[in-house]
């Protein structure tokens, strides 16, 4: 006697998984009979080990290309940065120098209106460098458009005897940078920054006009030629005459006054 179904009735009878998906409301798909080429058929097999490293390395490089290539673009952007602030810093260099040329231009006394015996300037150094130095300071320092660096050039150039390189043959001296930053050095009280020294020399060049030469000197021919200010010893002698002390020429308020007019008396006085 057999008590119950037997085991072959029971897994005839035991619902399969499409009938319990069913039941349930889901839709399913007959795997044996579906016409759905990306249907799983149960055959597909992993990749093997030395296929999924070349995967990996693959992945690696583009990721280090990547990466590579990030930072190329920071860097061109740094360098695009740098260089408008470089185009900037130019162009306002640019313009400050034609307003300071075209002051320079000015700063000339009238010879006509010289008392007579007084020899006119030669540039516009070898005016300011006679006339009262406080006097001087106020015009270019203290009143209006501040021209530190050049009354900086002007302080420079008077020391010539303290500071300048003396050919040997007593004929001239020049200025190297090293001497004009020695000079700035005792000026300042301490070591100029790199940019003031820059327009210092800039400014010595435009100020000491025809009475100046900017040439190179060269100490031995394995030594790179180096840039130099250059002046006649007796131009040099000049700058310290006091000569125009007596007719203050430039007044308390630091405007051009008696004896001296905006007219470029030499056509060399503007040249930089």
């Amino acid at each position: 006697m057999t008590i119950g179904k037997d085991s072959d009735a029971v897994d005839a009878e035991t619902p399969t998984n499409h009938d319990v998906a069913a039941a349930l409301g889901f839709d399913t798909i007959d795997t044996h009979t579906s016409t759905d080429p990306t249907a799983d058929d149960g055959n597909d097999e992993l990749p093997s080990r030395a296929e999924m490293w070349a995967i990996i390395q693959e992945q690696s490089q583009t990721i280090n290309y990547l990466e590579e290539r990030i930072d190329d673009l920071q860097q061109e952007q740094s360098r695009a940065e740098r260089n408008r602030k470089e185009i900037a810093s130019q162009l306002h260099e640019i313009n400050e120098s034609i307003a300071e040329t075209g002051e320079t231009a000015f700063d000339r006394e009238d010879p006509e209106e010289l008392p007579n015996g007084i020899e006119p300037s030669s540039s516009p150094l070898d005016f300011r460098a006679n006339c009262r130095q406080h006097r001087v300071k106020k015009h270019l320092v203290d009143q209006g458009t501040p021209r530190k660096n050049r009354f900086r050039a002007l302080l420079v150039m008077k020391r010539w005897n303290e500071f300048a390189t003396k050919r040997t043959n007593g004929s001239g001296i020049f200025w190297t940078r090293d001497d004009v930053r020695n000079a700035l050095t005792a000026i300042l009280g301490k070591c100029p920054h790199a940019q003031t020294l820059k327009r210092v020399w800039g400014e010595m060049i435009a100020i000491g006009s025809s009475d100046i030469d900017v040439t190179e000197r060269r100490v031995s021919a394995k030594q790179t030629p180096k840039e130099i200010i250059t002046m006649d010893i007796e131009t040099a002698e000049r700058l310290l005459d006091t000569r125009y002390h007596h007719l203050e020429l430039l007044d308390v308020d630091g405007q051009v006054t008696g004896g001296v007019t905006p007219v470029v008396t030499r056509t060399d006085t503007a040249e930089v």
